[in-house]
């Protein structure tokens, strides 16, 4: 089971990165990007953060952060959350309204991003097909089902892109106690 406490934390700690990374882009010595975090109505569909640009408009940000990505090569896409009631709803890989998704592969210094709309057909795909596992997480009050699919075949869509971040950003996102 998972220690919601410490998964909120680390949590965090990716939203942080990828706020940092949009504070730190600029262009001219003039920032690029104002980032703030989502409202509480914007949240509940999906969105943690909301990116500003004069060139993109209003963007919104769902990120996600990994801490097994990096030992498994592998990433897990919630795509069903089951309350102890029984109750069901679609997990955010179907539910979120952001356009962009960043998986962070905690602690590297890797990003993954991707329009989470445009990979709905090969989530689809690949649940269809059984492809790949799909495992339950266990949290305090309910469980998600997670589609377990390898980074070199989410890249190999062409619609997964990575980023790498500057190690001084880790370190201020691992210095900052959230």
């Amino acid at each position: 089971m998972f220690d919601f406490k410490e998964q909120l934390q680390v949590g965090k700690k990716g939203e942080h990165l990828v706020k940092l990374f949009y504070d730190t882009q600029q262009d001219d010595g003039k920032r690029k990007f104002i980032v703030k975090d989502a409202r509480p109505d914007e949240q509940l569909k999906g969105a943690d953060l909301m990116v500003i640009s004069n060139e993109l408009g209003v963007r919104y940000v769902e990120v996600k952060t990994d801490t097994q990505s990096k030992d498994t090569g592998n990433v897990a896409l919630e795509i069903q959350i089951v309350q102890d009631n029984g109750s069901k709803q679609i997990g955010c890989q179907f539910k979120t309204f952001a356009d962009f998704m960043f998986y962070w592969i905690y602690p590297t210094n890797e990003l993954l991003y991707w329009q989470p709309e445009a990979m709905i057909p090969y989530i689809v795909d690949w649940i269809m097909e059984g492809k790949y596992k799909i495992i339950e997480a266990e949290n305090k009050n309910f469980f998600s089902r997670n589609l377990i699919v390898p980074i070199k075949d989410l890249v190999a869509t062409g619609l997964v892109k990575t980023l790498d971040v500057s190690y001084h950003l880790l370190e201020e996102v691992e210095a900052n106690q959230l």
